[in-house]
């Protein structure tokens, strides 16, 4: 039987396990992605539990359900278009339907084999197929993948539940002051899957500078900003109010800190323009006269600290 003439007999809500899936309409059994030979069908599979254990929530329907996000293919470092990617960006093309399922549950007696829910037919948005994000890797080390946005077509399973976790990219960039948060834990998990974490020696830093400044009484809080067309916003390390003041802080004096510092710096500011703004860089000890006029070139301040909770300014 000719790819076209398999005839697609699977409603919204019903369930198909992947074998039967295979037997049925083609398409490899476990992959999360699966052109069909068989049928003019790519099979897409979303487990957000899954994407949790990856410190990424992106799968799931939008604010009003109007687009479902879907999480690309590829494990470690950067996600490209290729394979499963871009049978999902070039399905129209080629002529192919998306048919979507999400695990729900497990089948009885099988520990490891889960249910899925069939939610229905879906392409991708013409206006924009997808968005690039940051997320973990199987082993831990920050990567982009893709987002990708399908948009309904016909009927399809709408339930609450499987509502994604992160909100769409913004159409323009937002920037606001918040309250500096807690920085007391001296760690945090940089691995979430294998529960490894690293000294952050800058938050404490920024904790006993924090503290100088309000005895001083300055103002102290931290800038949220959320650039255009991105989901995840950034925040400053500190911003001293009274004089209107930017720091970033590094827990190491060493060249690489100093020209993160700078780096991120000059990316606060293209994104606070109708803010004047003082930009610095707090460091942990004085730096070698040589970074000091890395420093001065771009025209940035530089504070360190000569004993914990006295600090002194270049």
């Amino acid at each position: 039987m000719a790819a076209d003439e398999v005839v697609w007999d699977i409603r919204p809500g019903e369930y198909l396990s992947r074998e039967d899936r295979r037997v049925r309409f083609g398409g490899a059994r476990y992959g999360g992605i699966e052109p069909s030979a068989k049928s003019n069908n790519v099979f897409i599979y979303s487990d957000p539990a899954r994407g949790e254990i990856y410190g990424y929530k992106f799968d799931g329907w939008n604010h009003d359900q109007s687009v479902y996000l879907y999480t690309g293919e590829g494990r470690i470092g950067d996600q490209v278009l290729k394979d499963g990617n871009r049978a999902i960006a070039t399905h129209r093309e080629d002529g192919r339907t998306l048919r979507l399922f999400v695990a729900d549950g497990e089948v009885e007696g099988k520990s490891k084999a889960k249910l899925q829910l069939y939610v229905g037919e879906f392409q991708v948005d013409p206006q924009m197929p997808y968005y690039v994000a940051d997320a973990p890797d199987e082993e831990g080390e920050i990567r982009t993948v893709f987002v990708f946005r399908l948009i309904p077509v016909g009927a399809v399973e709408r339930r609450k539940k499987d509502s994604s976790a992160e909100s769409e990219p913004t159409d323009k960039t937002k920037a606001q002051l918040v309250e500096i948060e807690s920085v007391a834990s001296s760690t945090f998990v940089q691995r979430p899957t294998e529960g490894v974490t690293a000294q952050r020696t800058e938050s404490q830093l920024v904790k006993r500078f924090t503290e100088y400044l309000l005895a001083q009484n300055h103002e102290v809080k931290r800038w949220k900003l959320l650039p255009s067309g991105e989901i995840s916003p950034l925040l400053t390390d500190l911003y001293d109010v009274n004089e209107k003041e930017l720091f970033e802080a590094k827990g190491s004096a060493t060249r690489n800190h100093v020209r993160l510092a700078i780096g991120q710096l000059f990316d606060y500011k293209r994104l606070m323009v109708d803010e004047p703004l003082k930009l610095s860089i707090l460091l942990p000890h004085e730096p070698s006269n040589d970074l000091k006029v890395l420093i001065k070139s771009v025209g940035f301040g530089c504070v360190w600290e000569t004993a914990p909770g006295f600090f002194v300014r270049m």
